[in-house]
């Protein structure tokens, strides 16, 4: 099904390389990141497609607040550009190589393609588009990088099916469209729509605990380094990419600026919250051990995203404050022990963490019984 929908006049503008105006298609465009490259480029000017299931509402949609079927076209170069929305399944894409072909992109984003299947599939309803680009990820770099900046010489080591699924569908679109494609790879993305991380992944623990009083476990004390990024600056590169020749077969990092550690990220999340944080520090071959897989984050995580940078000539806004204010900001108020109708994920990491801190707190007052006593000096 194609709807027509005109761009919201107040989206956000990250603005097109030189002004250009394309035809886009962007696959799974109504996610927490591709709706920005859509909004970015409808408020440059560009025509839009978004491929969706339906399931949340268009950019347009999410800010004006509603749905409707009205169309209003772009009549000139200040307006914005007009967006039609493709309902479909992306794995049922090539039944809707019609509707593609009529829309004729310049470009096609890709931010739901994970593995070669997925990756040749986006080569096909590409053929005629001068631009591909491949969101993937720097989890195709492994898990243990070390701690000096990756960049994209590295050869990528992934471990996770993730991530060696991704590693397959770049290799994949490479081999097919060649200088054509553009493979982006995200850290750790924040803004609106994600959610902060924590032991146990990306879920609403961590701002519900730190508002609660209640303490957050971390590994190893949060000494592991992280790349965080602002999903606009993500969207900006993308963006840039699809007119920037030197773009042409590249792979470039989309990662923060700035190199931070778990610590100072858990403290940003509290100074933002106006509450002091008690971090209690887990050891991560304990995780690894008990869970049978690594914690996210238990490995150093320290990217470059120079050559974004230099090829695509955009300098990261986003800093840590910022992201984190955004992401915070942006998340439903979760009341612990108040809220009645909480979700079930949020319990269970809530119980976990409070069996961690009883455990935590007993092993320091027995460790300290133990110094006590046992003092060499």
């Amino acid at each position: 099904m194609v709807r027509h929908r005109g761009a919201s006049a107040g989206a956000p503008a990250v603005g097109s390389p030189g002004g250009a105006r394309m035809k886009v298609l962007v696959i799974g465009g109504t996610g927490a990141f591709a709706s920005r490259v859509t909004a970015a480029c409808l408020a440059s000017g560009d025509d839009v497609m978004v491929v969706s299931r339906g399931q949340r509402a268009t950019p347009a949609d999410q800010q004006a607040g509603q749905r409707t079927d009205r169309t209003t076209e772009r009549t000139d170069a200040g307006r914005p550009g007009a967006l039609t929305w493709l309902q479909a399944d992306r794995a049922t894409l090539a039944s809707h190589q019609r509707e593609v072909e009529a829309f004729a992109p310049d470009a096609v984003v890709d931010a739901i393609c994970f593995d070669a299947a997925g990756a040749r599939l986006l080569a096909q309803v590409s053929a005629s588009a001068r631009r591909v680009v491949l969101i993937s990820t720097v989890d195709v770099y492994g898990e243990e990088v070390g701690a000096e900046p990756v960049t994209e010489e590295r050869e990528p080591a992934p471990v996770t099916p993730y991530a060696r699924g991704k590693l397959a569908a770049e290799r994949t679109l490479l081999d097919a469209v060649g200088p054509r494609a553009t493979i982006v790879r995200p850290s750790h993305m924040l803004g609106r729509g994600f959610r902060t991380a924590g032991l146990w992944g990306r879920t609403e623990h961590v701002v519900a605990r730190l508002c609660a009083g209640r303490p957050v476990a971390v590994l190893d004390g949060g000494r592991g380094v992280i790349t965080p990024v602002w999903a606009g600056d993500v969207a900006a590169w993308v963006q840039a990419s699809l007119t920037a020749p030197r773009a042409d077969g590249e792979v470039v990092n989309a990662v923060g600026g700035e190199i931070t550690t778990m610590r100072r990220y858990l403290e940003a999340i509290a100074a933002h919250l106006g509450v002091t944080p008690r971090l209690l520090p887990v050891p991560s071959t304990v995780v690894r051990d008990a869970l049978g897989t690594a914690a996210q984050f238990a490995f150093h995580r320290p990217y470059s995203c120079a050559k974004a940078v230099r090829l695509l000539g955009h300098e990261p806004a986003g800093t840590l404050a910022s992201m984190v204010a955004e992401t915070v900001d942006a998340m439903p108020v979760r009341r612990l022990g108040v809220d009645t109708d909480l979700p079930p994920e949020l319990l269970a990491a809530d119980a976990a963490e409070d069996a961690i801190a009883e455990v935590v707190d007993r092993q320091a007052r027995e460790l300290a019984v133990v110094l006590a006593a046992n003092d060499p000096r």
